[in-house]
């Protein structure tokens, strides 16, 4: 007897009841994959949050607590002594309107032109500078006003002065002690700009001169061996590109050799009543009892830029020395502080005369003058910024934020 073929199985009665449970497992194993997945990508989104903090406190530690080891803290200034500038120009003044008014009351006794005329003296020069936006050489005095900045600030030390006041806008650490690199150079020029007489004069550049600073990685201006250099292109050369080689020719010039120039530094520190500066060279090489203030090194500033050639030369941008035999087209020379800061938006305000420096000791740093959106005259000295841009950026914000 045959089986009946048209039968269908008796299993295949069950089939839609084991599709829907295998249709059930794999839904399940789906979810189970999806949540899997779900917590990898949480997992990972805390690690990359996890190492975004780690790496912010990492730069915030490398920040306050690493930079400061190369710039122990120094206490303030005891004295900040705000007169010593005006007494040389009193003995000036005195001896001259003493005999021209007083020689009638012959017969007076001598204590009434004293007190007469004293009152009169002190008034003179305050009604008489020379330049309103450049005042006497005195540490600016801090005010109610004065802002102290922390974390405002890229640079470790900073400090903002309105010239006419004479008082302290903002400042950061302004009387830490600080390397000043190549705001050395500032210092330099001054000197060489109020004892050299003949521009004209030429220096012969050499070879272990350019050998020297080129192995101490220094910055160099561009003269080469046998050049016969101007004292003009050298000041320049030591201010725009920064060139080491300017600097020594200037102090072996002048005073023979860059240790007895470092020497009339030195004294001209001492009679701008400077008492936290110290130079050993004329370029800015690192060295420990090489250094300064950002308080100190505006009142540098100041002392150069009351210097007409001086001022000139720290308020150029782009200058070519003259032609030479070793350089027919002359060297081209660029301020790239005043340069950089020319693409900027400074909301009104302006850069108009400017020195960095670096070593990696000093980090970036930078002095400059210029103006307020408000029109005010200010000096503005920046230490310890990582990058040049950000002792730029520091400085724009001084003016534009700080200096009003």
């Amino acid at each position: 007897m045959k089986l009946d073929q048209t039968q269908p199985p008796v299993r295949e009665e069950h089939a839609p009841q084991e599709f829907s449970q295998a249709r059930t497992q794999m839904q399940q194993r789906v979810r189970q994959r999806k949540r899997k997945r779900f917590l990898k990508s949480c997992k990972a989104a805390a690690l990359m949050l996890a190492i975004i903090l780690l790496t912010a406190a990492v730069g915030l530690f490398i920040h306050h607590f690493v930079i400061e080891r190369y710039f122990p803290a120094r206490p303030a200034a005891e004295a900040l002594i705000p007169a010593a500038p005006e007494v040389p120009q009193e003995p000036e003044a005195e001896p001259e309107p003493e005999p021209e008014t007083e020689p009638e009351p012959e017969s007076e006794p001598e204590p009434e032109p004293e007190p007469e005329r004293e009152p009169e003296l002190e008034k003179e020069p305050e009604s008489e500078p020379l330049d309103q936006t450049l005042p006497v050489y005195a540490y600016a005095s801090e005010t109610e006003k004065t802002q102290q900045l922390d974390l405002q600030m890229y640079s470790t030390n900073a400090i903002l002065i309105d010239l006419e006041t004479n008082t302290v806008l903002a400042e950061k650490n302004a009387d830490e002690i600080i390397y000043p690199a190549s705001m050395t150079k500032i210092m330099t020029a001054l000197i060489a700009c109020e004892m050299i007489a003949d521009w004209d004069a030429t220096y012969t550049m050499a070879q272990d001169v350019i050998d020297t600073y080129f192995l101490a990685d220094a910055t160099m201006a561009g003269f080469l061996a046998g050049e016969e250099v101007t004292m003009r292109d050298l000041v320049y050369g030591a201010v725009l590109p920064s060139g080491a080689e300017a600097t020594y020719a200037l102090a072996d010039v002048i005073a023979g050799s860059e240790e007895e120039f470092a020497e009339l530094m030195n004294e001209k520190a001492a009679e701008l009543g400077l008492e936290h500066t110290h130079f050993v060279d004329a370029s800015g090489l690192h060295d420990d009892e090489h250094y300064t203030t950002v308080r100190d090194m505006a009142i540098i500033l100041q002392a150069a830029l009351n210097h007409e050639l001086c001022r000139e030369v720290l308020s150029t941008a782009r200058y070519t020395a003259r032609s030479t035999a070793q350089n027919p087209e002359g060297v081209e020379m660029v301020n790239k502080f005043l340069v950089r800061a020319e693409s900027q938006e400074l909301s009104g305000a302006a850069i108009v005369a400017a020195k960095t420096g670096y070593t990696s000791e000093a980090m970036n740093c930078c002095a400059s003058y210029g103006l307020t959106p408000d029109g005010r005259a200010c000096i503005c000295v920046t230490a310890g910024a990582w990058t040049s841009w950000y002792a730029l950026y520091d400085h724009i914000a001084m003016y534009t934020t700080y200096g009003w």
